[in-house]
Parts: structure tokens; C-alpha cells; sequence
């Protein structure tokens, strides 16, 4: 199936006339309080989530014990949190993510436990064999990143990402700022008609060069004529269109700095970026805007203990820093922050003392619409060719990607139809993530 844009426009159906209108409109039809913000962190390499989150008790954490034996948490570097899963599992989470503790204690985290890519639920016995219809090639890196940030249009996975296409639908292009911001490539942004822009990591400054009299004007000048190759008219349009965003940027630049208390890691420097922006929005006009940034590393098949805590200290310290400064300035409960992964890690160790490529994992959500004591999805059975297992230590999912993906664009504003339109799949799960009513056999 190939989504047209006139599919997306029609998906609109009953949308408020707010969701419905540009940008520059819908800002004054809603109103200041309208705005909302999705932050994408993509943990590139494949997160183990099972490592990050861990059960309080007994019978689950021996499971995940008796399979992690050279990498266990052990309980004392647990923190208790007061959420727990459709069965009644408590949970803990590691104490290299203790800056995380504030947010949870205050109900503004959350997390999915067991999502991955599916066509369909499927069990072991499915699997085993062999009528499940498993989605295309799973446990690799580029395939399942690719993956993650499109839908399934029944033949194949969608032309372009399926934030970009819930875009489409929420913000029809007027011409102006585009509101879909990334620090890195990705294809969860593409859109048939919404623009997104490159955020460098040091945000928009590196745009005062155009303020430079004699640079502005060899760039407006070599903009403005004609070419007749393709390429060089092509290279045209992009200085216009940088010149066109020094202008719209200017005025944020001078008057909005870079938030210095969110850390000058990796991660907390594509978040400065993205604090900028969100305290600009305003300005620009945006009452929606969306962010994909990347923290890198995550692909942990040695020395995972190491790596794990230190990548877990950088993503703590950033996210924790960045919903504080939201806190201060009453932004936090429009802005949703979501991980995203291509897999979760194999549910027993390897002999590096690592993992290797699984297949279902966790994910945290933090902000806006997060407020539960309830997590989503249940616990897995950490036990080795347990009804969980693939048959090669690789968790079987149990909520699908898109499920969790619909759940953060439908917070964002997307209704039913324009949630079917852009996942026509989800129907086979009885909905978004925490609606659904289907489940696995």
C-alpha cells in the first residue's frame, strides 16, 4: 500500500479545527495553552532496557538473574519506584539513573516494557511453528532503525517516517519555519509535505555568520541568479532557504540563550538545541513542534556493565536537567519525551559479558500525558525457551512499535482516523498502546 498525501489530508476527518489548521493559524485558535512538544531520543545500537529496569520481586528477578549471570544487577543498585505492571510486578530502576528518581516520584515518567516490531501478535507456538508472519529483517542494526521510524502498509514499510506523516496531518505547510527539528540523519521526519531542519548541536548560532554585511551579501547574490545545472540551482535553494531561517532565527538567537544547566554531553547539548527551540515556539509561530536527537554506543555485545552505566549516567543527567529547566519556566507538561530503539538486547548473557541482538525491549516516556502508577505492558518471562523466548533468547514483543508510536502522536493531537491512516496496520492490535484490545494468542 503507498500513502498518498490526499489519503492524509482525507484521514482528517473529525480533527479539531485546530489540528486542522496551519500553524500560524492554529496558534491563536488554541491558544498559548494548545502548545505541545514530541522529543524522539533515539538510543542508537539497541538499548537493553532490561539492564535500566529491573523487578522488586522475587520469582521475575530470579528469572532475569539466573539468565544475566556474568551482567545481574544486583538489588542493592536498585532504586524503588512506585509503579508496577497489569499483573502487579513492582519495579526498580538502576541507581546510574537516579537524576531520572525526581521525575518518577513526581508522576512525570513512565515506561513500555516488552515493544517491538509486529505485524501481527504472535506467540512462541506461532513461531515455533511456523505461521507467524514475521516482520522483515529482524536483529539488524540499519533495517530495524529504518524500521522503528516507519509504519507497515501491508506489503511494505511506508515511503516516509511516520512522524513526518502525523505531521502532515497536524500542520499543513504555510510557507513558514518548518517545526520538525533533528541533530542527525534519520528518515522518522520525512514527510510528503511538512519541511524539517538541521539543528547543529551548538543550536542556530552558527547562523550569526550571515549577519556578516559582506558575507550576507555574496550569499544573496550567488542565491539569486539563475543556473542551469540542476546541482548548482539546487545548492541555490539551500542558501535561500538558510538565509530565510537566519531571519526567522535571528530574534530567538539574541534574545533566547542555550540553557547552560543541561549538561555539555552528547545528548545535552542536542538538548540545549531542542530547549531553544521550544522556548521559541512562540515566536515562530509553532504550537507543535517535533525533535528526533541521538545518543549513540548502545550496542553493548562486551563489557556491558561499563558501558551500560556510563551511557545511563549521560541520558539520566541530560533528561533530568532538561525537564527541570522545562519545570521552571511551566513548559514540562507540553513536551513528551520518547525513546526509540531498533532492538532490545538478548535476555541472557553472552560470553563477553555483554549481549547480543534481540528483539522486543522497554522504553521510557517522560512529561506530558505520563502520569500513571501503571506501566505499559507486562513483565516478560526471563526464563530460557519460556513462553517469551523466540527460541533464541531474543524477547518476543508484546506491544507492537506502532502501538507505542500511535500512543505519542495521538498525545501529540492525531485523531482515530488520522491514526488508522498513518498505521493502517493498527486495527490487528485493537489500537494504540494502552487502548489496544487485542492480544497475543
Amino acid at each position: 500500500m503507498t500513502l498518498t498525501r490526499r489519503q492524509v489530508i482525507k484521514s482528517l476527518g473529525a480533527a479539531s479545527a485546530t489540528a486542522a489548521a496551519p500553524l500560524s493559524l492554529s496558534v491563536h485558535a488554541g491558544g498559548a495553552d494548545d502548545y505541545k512538544a514530541l522529543v524522539c531520543v533515539f538510543l542508537a545500537g539497541g538499548n537493553d532496557f532490561f539492564h535500566q529496569v529491573l523487578p522488586l520481586d522475587s520469582c521475575n528477578y530470579n528469572k532475569y538473574a539466573s539468565s544475566r549471570y556474568s551482567i545481574v544487577v544486583s538489588q542493592s543498585m536498585v532504586n524503588p519506584l512506585h509503579i508496577k505492571d497489569a499483573n502487579g510486578a513492582r519495579f526498580g530502576l538502576h541507581k546510574s539513573m537516579t537524576p531520572l528518581m525526581r521525575l518518577f516520584e513526581r508522576g512525570k515518567a513512565n515506561f513500555a516494557i516488552n515493544v517491538g516490531p509486529l505485524l501481527a501478535p504472535v506467540t512462541q507456538s506461532d513461531i515455533v511453528s511456523g505461521r507467524a508472519d514475521l516482520p522483515p529483517f529482524l536483529f539488524a542494526h540499519n533495517k530495524q532503525q529504518e524500521v522503528w521510524q516507519h509504519s507497515w502498509m501491508g506489503r511494505g514499510y511506508s515511503e516516509n517516517g511516520w512522524l513526518g506523516m502525523s505531521m502532515d496531518v497536524l500542520s499543513r505547510s504555510n510557507g513558514g519555519m518548518p517545526n520538525a527539528f533533528y541533530t542527525g540523519p534519520n528518515s522518522l521526519l520525512d514527510a510528503y509535505n511538512t519541511d524539517k531542519i538541521f539543528v547543529n548541536r551548538n543550536g542556530f548560532e552558527s547562523f550569526n555568520m550571515l549577519q556578516n554585511a559582506a558575507m550576507r551579501s555574496s550569499y544573496e547574490n550567488n542565491a539569486n541568479q539563475y543556473y542551469d545545472s540542476p546541482l548548482t540551482a539546487g545548492y541555490a535553494d539551500v542558501v535561500k532557504q538558510a538565509m530565510y531561517a537566519q531571519d526567522q532565527m535571528s530574534p530567538i538567537i539574541a534574545s533566547i540563550p542555550m540553557d547552560k544547566r543541561i549538561p555539555a554531553t552528547s545528548l545535552g547539548m542536542q538538548l540545549r538545541a531542542v530547549k531553544q527551540m521550544i522556548e521559541g515556539a512562540q515566536m515562530l509561530g509553532h504550537n507543535r513542534q517535533v525533535f528526533y536527537v541521538t545518543l549513540g554506543g548502545f550496542d553493548t555485545h562486551d563489557n556491558q556493565v561499563r558501558r551500560q552505566d556510563e551511557l545511563m549516567k549521560e541520558f539520566a543527567e541530560g533528561i533530568a536537567a532538561f525537564y527541570t529547566s522545562l519545570e521552571e519556566e511551566g513548559l514540562e507538561d507540553g513536551v513528551l519525551t520518547c525513546t526509540l530503539s531498533e532492538f532490545g538486547r538478548t535476555m541472557h548473557d553472552n560470553s563477553r559479558n555483554g549481549t547480543d541482538h534481540g528483539w522486543g525491549g522497554g522504553h521510557f516516556l517522560f512529561g506530558g500525558g505520563t502520569a500513571s502508577n501503571t506501566c505499559f505492558g507486562t513483565y516478560p518471562d526471563f526464563t530460557r525457551g519460556g513462553q517469551d523466548d523466540n527460541g533464541e533468547g531474543r524477547l518476543i514483543p508484546k506491544i507492537s512499535h506502532e502501538q507505542y508510536a500511535a500512543h505519542v502522536v495521538k498525545w501529540l493531537g492525531l485523531n482515530n482516523a488520522a491514526l488508522n491512516t498513518v498505521f493502517p496496520n493498527l486495527y490487528k492490535f485493537g489500537g494504540a498502546m494502552g487502548e489496544a484490545t487485542v492480544v497475543a494468542r
